[in-house]
């Protein structure tokens, strides 16, 4: 009996030792999504992380990974043709640790082979408020004039200011239900308002998204039918 008392005291004393123990300190993680937005990449392209690949197949224009992790810190990150070394574009990028919510990133692959780039965009994936949806906009056409969305025929812009290439607006509420709401965006000249893409979308309640103008106004030989269209990216 004794020995069966010393030994649950001393499993107590190990359980009351171990919970005062600090834990250790999170390092915190990060999460990226890739989008290919490179017109002329006829093979699709590789995403890498340091050394590590990020995809299985490779990923073709206009398609895009979901949220991958990584610990914060400086990040190597390359693109590459599709099962070549041959390098579209290269950079390095600091990833912050916001703790409570992990940073997230887009990265776009942008811009023709011979002016490849790479760009970087912090999200802000805050969980919208009932009855609405976020969306934003993402422009990637490197030739395409300055653009602003629309709902349908609407005169007044969803953004408050024109987008150029490179740019991202803010995520902005649009109304939603829990079975969807029906949107047909349309992505006009800044200009000259004529419409250069019209986007259908289905906004549900609490989901995010983001329209990606991509392409080019003037496509390679080898890609004729890369012109300047939108893609519908689910950011949640």
């Amino acid at each position: 009996m004794k020995k069966n008392l010393s030994f649950i005291l001393g499993i107590f004393s190990l359980l009351l030792f171990t919970s005062c123990v600090k834990d250790p300190i999170n390092p915190g993680y990060a999460q990226y999504m890739f989008i290919n937005a490179a017109p002329d990449v006829a093979a699709g392209v590789d995403f890498f992380v340091g050394d590590l690949k990020q995809n299985i197949l490779p990923i073709a224009f206009g398609s895009n990974t979901g949220y991958n992790s990584t610990t914060p810190g400086t990040k190597s990150i390359r693109v590459t043709i599709a099962g070549q070394q041959t390098v579209f574009s290269a950079n390095n990028y600091n990833v912050s640790d916001l703790r409570d919510q992990p940073a997230r990133y887009t990265l776009l692959a942008v811009n023709k082979i011979q002016n490849a780039e790479l760009v970087w965009i912090q999200d802000n994936l805050t969980t919208p408020a009932a009855g609405k949806a976020h969306l934003r906009i993402i422009h990637a056409s490197a030739d395409a004039p300055a653009v602003n969305a629309y709902v349908g025929t609407a005169t007044t812009a969803i953004f408050p200011s024109a987008l150029s290439f490179k740019g991202s607006s803010s995520f902005v509420p649009l109304n939603a239900t829990l079975l969807g709401t029906p949107y047909s965006i349309q992505i006009r000249n800044a200009t000259t308002n004529a419409i250069i893409r019209t986007q259908p979308m289905t906004a549900v309640s609490g989901k995010i998204y983001t329209i990606v103008v991509r392409g080019s106004v003037t496509p390679s030989p080898w890609l004729p039918a890369n012109t300047v269209s939108t893609t519908l990216v689910a950011n949640n």
